[in-house]
């Protein structure tokens, strides 16, 4: 199961967007990861599981482009981007929110996205410049705010929003672009119980609106089960399986790996 070959999809026909090759990374001695490879078809939704440790920040930051593998490659559309920075890869179509929430919180919630649009179609960070409908930035932050359902906040100072907001806010900054593959580092970190269907109903709504393949680290194993078509497990570096979440569950390897441990 470790080589995450296409169980949904045994056909092939489902392309892949996001792959990597043997994924390496040593630090200081210390291999942080070992040999991932990994494939994401268009439109799927992964989760990424495994407890701290496992790899899976890593695993992110050099899918997009935070830090350069050791050994191995990432691919995007097809397209080896391995030596790419992580500004030519969201420009190629590849977005990551980050678990900790990074927002100008002086801004409104609408100049915050609409700062991010006007950076994505390649213009200047203006915060003196005012735009309204009609311009393509304000347009592009609009359905961004729409689509992570906080156009009722865009005139609130992102500091005044509650825990939950700043994490549909971090959505939207990186939606902006229209991403075809969108990671999301942990969308429901910190959040109160009663606000996490919310979340994943919106995780759910992003990939059928904006046909955009979606991986997620999750650690709450409700959230990945009732979201991923496929889930990712990781430990000590290493991918153990990535399958659907029955036959995960049901594997033997991850059983023992997990005994006594929390995904």
């Amino acid at each position: 199961m470790a080589d995450a070959t296409d169980v949904a999809d045994p056909t092939g026909v489902a392309a892949t967007v996001l792959a990597t090759h043997d994924l390496s990374v040593t630090i200081g001695g210390v291999r942080i990861l070992r040999g991932v490879s990994l494939s994401v078809r268009r439109s799927e939704i992964m989760a990424v599981l495994g407890p701290n440790g496992a790899g899976k920040t890593t695993l992110f930051n050099v899918l997009s482009g935070v830090r350069e593998p050791t050994t191995g490659r990432v691919e995007l559309a097809g397209r080896d981007v391995t030596a790419q920075p992580a500004f030519r890869r969201a420009r190629a179509g590849l977005a990551r929110s980050f678990q900790i929430t990074s927002v100008f919180t002086s801004l409104s919630v609408l100049e915050n996205v609409r700062l991010a649009a006007q950076a994505k179609r390649g213009g200047s960070l203006a915060l003196w410049r005012r735009v309204g409908r009609g311009d393509p930035a304000y347009d592009d932050a609009w359905q961004a705010l729409r689509l992570a359902g906080i156009t009722a906040q865009a005139d609130l100072p992102a500091a005044s929003l509650s825990h939950g907001n700043k994490r549909k806010l971090e959505v939207a900054l990186a939606i902006v672009g229209r991403p075809s593959v969108l990671l999301l580092d942990e969308p429901t970190a910190g959040m109160a119980v009663e606000d996490v269907p919310e979340v994943t109903a919106m995780i759910r709504d992003l990939r059928d609106q904006l046909g955009c393949a979606i991986v997620l680290v999750e650690h709450r194993m409700d959230v990945a089960v009732g979201l991923a078509e496929r889930m990712a497990v990781m430990h000590h570096g290493a991918l153990l399986a990535c399958d659907t979440p029955q036959q995960v569950m049901a594997d033997a390897t991850v059983q023992s790996a997990y005994l006594g441990e929390t995904l």
